[in-house]
C-alpha cells in the first residue's frame, strides 16, 4: 500500500472500528503541509483572546499537528514529522502549547511523542447508550431552568477552577462572565442540562449537547447518533454518595430516548477523579491529546 493515508487508515481501524476521519487529511486555511517518507502531517497555529470562553480551557497560543503515519516503522515517521514541524519557526508569545490528537488504541506510534516531551493530557471518551437504572433513593435530579443559572454558573466556574490544577485549563478575569454567558444563551435554552439536589441543595450538574449540537465532534465517531456530555460536577461534599452516577444515568437514559446511539465526552487523564469515575461508567477512550508546553 503506498499512499501513507490510507495505510494509516487501516492501522487505526483495525485497532479501532469506532473511530472515524483517519482515511482523509484535508488542509484547511492556515496549515502547512509537512511530509517525510511514511508520514504526511498540517500544522496550524490558534490564537485565543483571553476575554473569550474558549480561553478558559485552553493556552493561548496552541500549535497543532495532525498527521498520518505508515510503513514498517510507524513511531520512526511519527518521530520524523514531529522534528519537521518542531523545527518550524514561532512567535515569541507567552502561554504557547504543542498539541496532538493521536487515536487512542493505535499505540505502536506513540513513544515517539513521549520522547520529545509530550504527555498525554485529555481524552475524548465514548459509551454506548442504553437504558439506565433510577437514582439512589433521597436524590432528586431535575431538568435546570432558567432560574438556575447562578446556580449553573458557579458549579461551571468551579469545574474550571479544579480542571486548571491540571495545567491545560486556565481560569481568567473573563471566566465567570462567559460561563454566565454561555449558561443563559446555550445551555439553558439550547442543551440538556440536569441539576441534583440532596435536601433541597444542589449539588450536582451535568450538561449535554443534543445531537443537533453535536456535530463539531460527531465526526470523529463511526457511529450516530452522538451525544456529547461538556460538563458533570459534583460539589466536594458530595461525592463517593453516588451523585455523579446518578447525573450520568439521568442524561443517558434521556439520550437513549432521543435515539442517541453515542455519548461522547472529553476528561483530563491526569485528574484522578475523573478518569476512573468514567471508566466506571462504560467510557473508553477514543482518541488522546498529547501536549507539551513551552517555556
Amino acid at each position: 500500500m503506498d499512499d501513507p493515508i490510507k495505510e494509516h487508515a487501516a492501522r487505526v481501524y483495525a485497532a479501532d472500528p469506532l473511530l472515524a476521519g483517519q482515511d482523509e487529511l484535508t488542509a484547511k486555511r492556515g496549515e502547512e503541509l509537512l511530509e517525510v517518507a511514511d508520514g504526511i502531517g498540517l500544522a496550524a497555529s490558534d490564537r485565543l483572546h483571553p476575554d473569550t470562553l474558549p480561553a478558559c480551557w485552553s493556552p493561548l497560543v496552541v500549535h497543532r499537528l495532525r498527521a498520518r503515519v505508515a510503513g514498517a516503522d510507524p513511531e520512526a515517521a511519527l518521530g520524523e514529522l514531529v522534528d519537521r514541524w518542531l523545527a518550524l519557526p514561532r512567535r515569541d508569545e507567552p502561554g504557547q502549547a504543542l498539541s496532538v490528537l493521536w487515536p487512542s488504541r493505535d499505540t505502536a506510534p506513540v513513544r515517539a511523542l513521549a520522547l520529545r516531551g509530550f504527555a498525554p493530557m485529555t481524552a475524548l471518551a465514548v459509551r454506548r447508550v442504553r437504558p439506565v437504572t433510577e437514582p439512589p433513593a433521597g436524590l432528586v435530579v431535575r431538568r435546570a431552568g432558567a432560574g438556575d443559572l447562578e446556580v449553573v454558573t458557579r458549579m461551571y466556574e468551579r469545574l474550571v477552577a479544579y480542571d486548571a490544577q491540571f495545567g491545560w485549563v486556565t481560569v481568567r478575569a473573563s471566566t465567570r462572565e462567559r460561563l454566565r454567558e454561555s449558561v443563559w444563551g446555550e445551555v439553558l435554552p439550547l442543551n440538556w442540562c440536569w441539576l441534583a439536589e440532596s435536601d433541597g441543595n444542589p449539588v450536582g450538574c451535568v450538561i449535554v449537547e443534543p445531537p443537533e449540537r453535536s456535530g463539531w465532534i460527531a465526526h470523529a465517531v463511526n457511529d450516530t447518533p452522538t451525544a456529547y456530555l461538556g460538563v458533570m460536577y459534583v460539589e466536594p461534599s458530595a461525592r463517593g454518595r453516588g451523585v455523579g452516577a446518578a447525573l450520568t444515568e439521568v442524561a443517558h437514559d434521556a439520550a437513549a430516548a432521543h435515539g442517541v446511539s453515542i455519548m461522547a465526552l472529553h476528561h483530563a487523564l491526569p485528574n484522578p477523579l475523573s478518569t476512573p469515575f468514567w471508566a466506571r461508567r462504560g467510557y473508553r477512550p477514543l482518541v488522546t491529546q498529547w501536549v507539551r508546553h513551552l517555556p
